[in-house]
C-alpha cells in the first residue's frame, strides 16, 4: 500500500539573478536552478523566471510542519542573507508544499506560529499543491 507523502520546497525566484552567487552567499547548495528563458524540463514551456530551491525531497509523512521544519533549519541562520538578498535582486520567496494523498490518509496541514513568524521575516509566501490519488 502507498503511503500519503509530502515535499516541501523553499524557492528563491526573479526576473534575473545568479543562483551560483545566491548558493555561494547562503552557503547552501541547491537541488535545482533554473533560468528565465529556458525550455522547462517535461514541459513545452519557457521558463518566466530564474529560480533557486532546495527542497525535501518527498517523504512519507502525516504532518507538513516536519518537513517544513526540517527546511526552516537550513536557512534560519541565513534570515538576514535571505532579506539583503530579497532586496538587491527582487526576489519572491515561496515555501511550496507538496502533498499526494494515498488512500484517503491526510496529513496535518496547518501551520505553526514559530513557521508563521519566519515566513513573515523573511517575507515568504506559502503555496499547497495537493495530489489525491486511490
Amino acid at each position: 500500500m502507498n503511503k500519503t507523502s509530502v515535499m516541501v520546497e523553499f524557492t528563491l525566484t526573479g526576473d534575473q539573478f545568479n543562483p551560483d552567487f545566491i548558493a555561494e552567499r547562503l552557503e547552501i547548495k541547491p537541488n535545482e536552478i533554473y533560468y528565465k528563458g529556458e525550455q522547462a524540463k517535461h514541459r513545452k514551456a519557457v521558463r518566466k523566471e530564474t529560480c533557486w530551491s532546495i527542497n525535501t525531497g518527498y517523504q512519507e509523512s502525516l504532518d507538513v510542519n516536519i518537513q517544513l521544519r526540517d527546511v526552516i533549519e537550513k536557512i534560519r541562520p541565513k534570515k538576514n542573507d535571505l532579506k539583503e538578498l530579497q532586496v538587491e535582486n527582487n526576489l519572491e520567496i515561496k515555501f511550496c508544499i507538496v502533498i499526494k494523498i494515498e488512500e484517503n490518509q491526510t496529513p496535518a496541514i496547518y501551520l505553526d506560529s514559530d513557521i508563521i513568524a519566519f515566513a513573515h521575516e523573511i517575507k515568504a509566501e506559502f503555496d499547497f499543491d495537493l495530489y489525491i490519488y486511490s
